[in-house]
């Protein structure tokens, strides 16, 4: 009988934290793969790029991999700046783009941003509301998170490749120009990309703040370390500073609750704030379970209880993620 064959994509090895295991993913070329020739207990990437384990000849326990965006290489950071384009702009999606873009909005401001009730349970929800959403386009796609810690002190350079702000097609534009703060370079400035109508419409606006963010490398560490008793701290710290922050210091749409989720670096500065939390979390299972479980109040905009996130190896939807260091 012959056997099924599936597609499978294998890139240059790399390293995933679990806990406090590392697992690598090895090297081979892009080919059609048996499924008897998968090798029992390693890790391949299926066709929609996910990470899963082979198991009996099967591939099973398959995790959406969310990468550092200053680190994807080229293709990827376009494809995935390509398709956030096309579920904002075309018709077809645009309905279903505006209506993730509204659950930050109608959320409660109070509630979501200035106590500790929600805030990272509704946001994991909110990335993978977003990511379902580009992964009807290209199941390969998922939400990037942008790293700023790495770059505290020049969070604003567009000029590197590599760098968030670049021009090219590869970047997300720069800082707004100093007339109406319109950003005028890169795939969102205002002649190829425009806000909904529900974020009032127009162009892009960032108004960058040049100082250096409070979460440097060396203070995010710290707030990684500290123990369980000590919860409210991280997530305030978290919350309030690291958040907040950023909100701030990019400024135009991004400092408004009732715009940010309209801007595009909005879901990658919360993908990194969800990473994390999600590296607290692994410190053990009494830090994953922390405080949560006890609240019974529900996600605004959503059926789901704030208990029902905490996990992100079983997330409704069967969905799964990792982040990629």
């Amino acid at each position: 009988m012959a056997h099924k064959l599936f597609f499978v994509y294998i890139v240059t090895a790399w390293t995933i934290l679990e806990g406090k295991q590392e697992k690598k993913i090895v090297q081979q070329d892009d080919r059609e793969v048996s499924l008897t020739s998968c090798e029992e207990g390693s890790y391949v990437l299926n066709q929609c790029e996910e990470r899963c384990e082979c198991k009996h000849g099967k591939l099973t326990n398959c995790y959406r991999v969310r990468k550092d965006f200053i680190k994807m290489d080229i293709a990827d950071r376009k494809r995935f700046i390509n398709t956030y384009k096309m579920v904002s702009l075309n018709p077809v999606l645009k309905k279903d783009y505006e209506k993730v873009v509204a659950l930050h909005i109608n959320a409660p401001d109070g509630l979501l941003h200035h106590t500790p009730k929600i805030f990272f349970p509704w946001h994991r929800w909110f990335l993978v509301e977003f990511e379902n959403l580009l992964r009807r386009i290209d199941c390969r796609v998922t939400v990037p998170y942008w790293d700023w810690s790495r770059v505290a002190h020049h969070w604003w350079r567009g000029s590197g490749n590599k760098d968030l702000w670049n021009s090219g097609e590869h970047g997300l534009g720069g800082d707004g120009n100093l007339y109406d703060r319109c950003v005028e370079d890169g795939p969102f400035s205002k002649d190829k990309w425009q806000l909904l109508k529900r974020t009032r419409g127009g162009c892009l606006k960032r108004h960058f703040s040049y100082g250096s963010l409070t979460g440097n490398t060396e203070h995010v560490n710290r707030t990684l370390s500290l123990p369980l008793e000590d919860f409210f701290d991280f997530e305030r710290t978290v919350r309030n500073i690291y958040h907040a922050e950023i909100h701030n210091f990019i400024g135009g749409t991004m400092l408004h609750w009732w715009s940010a989720s309209n801007a595009p670096e909005m879901i990658l500065h919360h993908s990194f704030l969800d990473k994390l939390w999600l590296q607290w979390q692994k410190k053990g299972e009494e830090y994953k379970n922390v405080y949560f479980p006890s609240l019974r109040l529900k996600l605004p905009g959503s059926n789901y209880h704030g208990w029902e996130w905490l996990d992100s190896n079983n997330m409704p939807g069967h969905v799964k993620v990792l982040y990629q260091d």
